[in-house]
């Protein structure tokens, strides 16, 4: 009987290709081809944009118009706003946290139950609790478009990239498809880019109306349905509670998910990413180096 040849198993007379090592070859590939997503999914605020400063500005403005008979809120109250803001969900909740720290409310307890601390000031307003929050969505937008038309370039200016202009555009450029996914306007967001030079392949923003579960579940959709073929899709987030909302959708589990590090979060957000099955850290660092450098 001659000898087997590599990858090749004698069975008695029978020779059976050993397909092992093919199969870690074809695992390998499979890893490798997939470095760069087909579609890459961007939250704005707090991973492209650090608009903090634009933030305090838009709710003192929104607070002076809401409850105009009262004291606007101080410059010296900044920075426990920038310290807070990883606790806002909606943009509506901002003159809320500003009012609540011009109050004098608990830092620790905003960190530790901000859905809490806002309920119990929205309760004691005179307006109803939906109709308030409904004033401050308008507001903040009506303030925002008035900004924008009295001084753009100084509104343009409270908008700052997190990292330089030429690594945002490789990096957006790497995937075949790279959007935003936000719940800010989309006006606002697509003003801020094109003074970036950044082009996308869509802004998907709070006018859409949904959930970004959805966002993502319509862009591997719209993939499948121009491909054949279901796509591979990251998506950076900075709010941990969006990425872990992902993680109970079934027919989103080949979502790859990032919490950036950078943006609104807390160290207890990063902690307890680190021991999630799900979610990657993504720091700076590595995201201006490319997406093939992030798994």
């Amino acid at each position: 009987m001659p000898p087997a040849s590599h990858g090749l198993r004698v069975l008695g007379p029978i020779y059976l290709w050993d397909r092992r090592p093919q199969l870690m070859y074809e695992r390998a590939e499979r890893r490798s081809e997939h470095v760069t997503p087909d579609i890459l999914a961007l939250d704005f605020d707090g991973v492209l944009c650090d608009g903090m400063r634009e933030y305090f500005e838009t709710s003192r403005r929104t607070h002076r118009r809401v409850w105009p008979n009262e004291k606007a809120p101080d410059d010296d109250l900044f920075p426990a706003f920038r310290a807070l803001r990883p606790v806002i969900l909606s943009g509506w909740e901002m003159p809320i946290l500003l009012r609540a720290i011009a109050r004098g409310a608990d830092q620790d307890a905003i960190l530790r139950s901000w859905d809490e601390v806002r309920d119990q000031l929205v309760r004691a307003e005179s307006l109803p609790g939906a109709v308030l929050v409904r004033t401050l969505q308008h507001t903040l937008d009506e303030v925002r478009r008035e900004w924008i038309a009295n001084d753009c370039d100084g509104w343009l200016g409270q908008n700052v990239p997190y990292c330089r202009l030429d690594e945002l555009r490789r990096v957006t450029g790497e995937p075949e498809r790279t959007l935003v996914v936000t719940t800010k306007e989309g006006e606002f967001a697509r003003l801020v880019l094109d003074s970036w030079n950044v082009a996308l392949a869509g802004i998907q923003g709070k006018e859409a109306g949904i959930h970004k579960c959805d966002n993502l579940r319509a862009l591997v959709a719209d993939f499948a349905s121009a491909h054949g073929r279901r796509p591979t899709l990251w998506f950076v987030e900075d709010r941990l509670e969006t990425l872990q909302h992902v993680t109970t959708h079934s027919d989103l589990d080949d979502v790859r998910l990032f919490l950036a590090t950078w943006g609104y979060n807390t160290p207890a957000a990063r902690e307890a990413a680190r021991h999630d099955g799900r979610v990657r850290l993504l720091d700076l660092d590595r995201f201006r180096r490319g997406v093939s450098s992030w798994l």
